[in-house]
């Protein structure tokens, strides 16, 4: 039984990267919990693979032939109360279904065929060609819910759901990519395979909607606060690198001569030039016009 749990222990921490002991050391996290299944035999695979007529990435396979789905759940305690926050999950294969499949319509989180086909926006005609020039290369196109497939393994807690997709007749997006359909069921792109999803998903911490956060959505007032107590470092987003040759960042700099003592004793004005070109310093100018002032009144108290 030991040797189980240490086996269990160990594939836990190679799956996570050691993400557990990161959380169980961060202030006011606990209850940091792993759940681990049994790994599915190959043929149950290869069955749904049939089923749905589509392949599975090589890294999800191996990941459900390792564990048949994963969930990491994290609680949060604050002012005396425990808070259930993060979570991180990937559906067991008997629950990666292909989106669309609801029978109720006008709900956002079990949407019929029908609330597919009405969400989705008409495409948009080609714009007409010049004579002797060449179309580019179209940008990567979202899943379209008439051709695609999308199959989800996260329902995000109710804020939307994570498809796999695979494009269909007509669409150009990458096998086996990952999209964020949120409430509006509007695909946006996360990760084009799994290695890049679940990097994402341990680095986010399966902070709340951050899958909207990587999808640019942004999130809810109530979530960003918790971005702001436990991962404020998630919400300064990618930094550019700094070219070369570019100015460098305006920041406020301290100007030190605020600092320096002023001087008592006043300073020496520079010596001036008079038209006759001889130099006389500002004492003595002060006492050619002592003396002038002194010969105008000797002059006006001898006409009185």
């Amino acid at each position: 039984m030991d040797s189980r749990r240490e086996r269990d222990c160990n594939f836990v921490t190679d799956l996570t990267l050691d993400l557990v002991e990161t959380l169980r050391g961060v202030g006011g996290v606990q209850d940091v919990s792993v759940v681990v299944r049994g790994g599915v035999e190959r043929a149950a695979v290869v069955a749904w693979e049939q089923r749905h007529n589509v392949v599975l990435p090589a890294t999800l396979r191996a990941l459900f032939t390792a564990t048949d789905g994963f969930k990491l759940t994290w609680n949060y305690a604050t002012a005396g109360k425990v808070l259930p926050l993060g979570n991180m999950e990937i559906h067991p294969l008997g629950r990666v279904n292909r989106l669309g499949s609801g029978r109720g319509s006008g709900d956002p989180l079990a949407p019929s065929i029908t609330d597919l086909a009405l969400a989705e926006d008409p495409p948009t005609p080609p714009e007409p060609m010049r004579p002797g020039c060449i179309r580019p290369q179209p940008p990567p196109s979202p899943p379209s819910f008439h051709s695609s497939k999308m199959f989800e393994i996260d329902s995000c807690q109710g804020y939307g759901r994570v498809v796999l997709a695979y494009p269909g007749r007509g669409d150009n997006f990458s096998e086996g990519s990952y999209w964020f359909i949120d409430l509006s069921l509007r695909p946006h792109l996360l990760a084009p395979d799994t290695t890049t999803y679940w990097r994402l998903m341990l680095a986010h911490l399966g902070m709340p909607q951050w899958q909207a956060l990587v999808a640019g959505l942004g999130l809810t007032p109530w979530a960003r606060q918790w971005y702001e107590v436990v991962a404020g470092h998630l919400l300064e987003g990618p930094r550019t690198p700094r070219m070369g040759g570019q100015p460098p960042d305006l920041v406020n700099k301290l100007d030190w001569s605020v600092f320096k003592n002023k001087k008592t004793h006043k300073a020496t004005a520079k010596p001036t030039k008079e038209a006759t070109g001889k130099e006389t310093t500002p004492k003595e100018g002060a006492k050619d016009g002592n003396k002038d002032n002194a010969a105008k009144e000797n002059t006006a108290s001898k006409k009185e």
